[in-house]
């Protein structure tokens, strides 16, 4: 039991075991334990998984201890925020995974850095060209109001160092959250980011596997096709 509770203080600070916890690896790797931090999985609402070498802990999104609420995300860096800033930055952080994941090949991977000005640009194709349709599937799948979110960006300025919410700080706010969460590197003073190695594991190895793949590009393809008919009909 003793071991078992180093293990899963060990995941609760740091989200993953490493080679340089190659003593705790190997206890986590005993029937037993497992069994043990099993248990405290479901009880706290995590999974546990084991790839290249390590074990990361990843948070239920139903876990009230665990994972990020939306008022989590409305005040990681202001309380002056509103909700809509917060449901901006859960599709800004959809975009950026996106666009560093979106492959359609055996691999998903499909950029190792991305400027913030071309997520920016990004952000602003897909605001400007969804349709009403396809706000219909993104509210019906993720629960976003997406006309209200769409309006609310393009409120805000490019960029303006008068203002405090611009269009490339609130992306860079969203790298920010994925940065202490150890899964961005921002680089150039804010103007660059990397994806760090545990991102890759993460994204690769389990949530986009062959099945999340296809789910995803379904997705798409049917915003995609209903985008067209709607521009026949226009």
């Amino acid at each position: 039991m003793r071991q078992t509770a180093k293990i899963l203080s060990k995941l609760l600070a740091e989200g993953e075991l490493n080679a340089a916890d190659s003593a705790l690896l190997a206890e986590y790797r005993d029937p037993e334990v497992r069994g043990e931090l099993d248990v405290w999985g479901e009880e706290m609402g995590f999974t546990l998984v084991d790839m290249r070498g390590k074990v990361y802990l990843i948070p239920h999104t139903d876990s009230e201890l665990l994972s990020f609420s939306i008022r989590d995300i409305r005040e990681s860096e202001s309380r002056g925020d509103r909700m809509i800033d917060a449901f901006l930055q859960c599709y800004i952080t959809m975009t950026v995974l996106w666009l560093l994941y979106g492959g359609k090949n055996n691999n998903p991977k499909r950029a190792v850095f991305l400027q913030v000005k071309d997520i920016v640009a990004a952000l602003d194709e897909r605001f400007g060209n969804f349709g009403l349709s396809q706000a219909a599937i993104m509210e019906s799948v993720y629960e976003i109001n997406f006309p209200q979110i769409a309006s609310h960006w393009s409120s805000l300025p490019v960029f303006d160092v008068q203002k405090r919410k611009t269009r490339v700080g609130a992306v860079q706010k969203a790298c920010r959250l994925l940065e202490r969460q150890k899964l961005l590197i921002v680089l150039d003073e804010g103007r660059e980011i990397r994806p760090t190695e545990r991102l890759d594991d993460l994204m690769i190895g389990y949530y986009l596997d062959m099945r999340r793949i296809e789910e995803i590009h379904e997705l798409f393809d049917s915003m995609e096709e209903n985008n067209d008919a709607q521009a026949e009909q226009d």
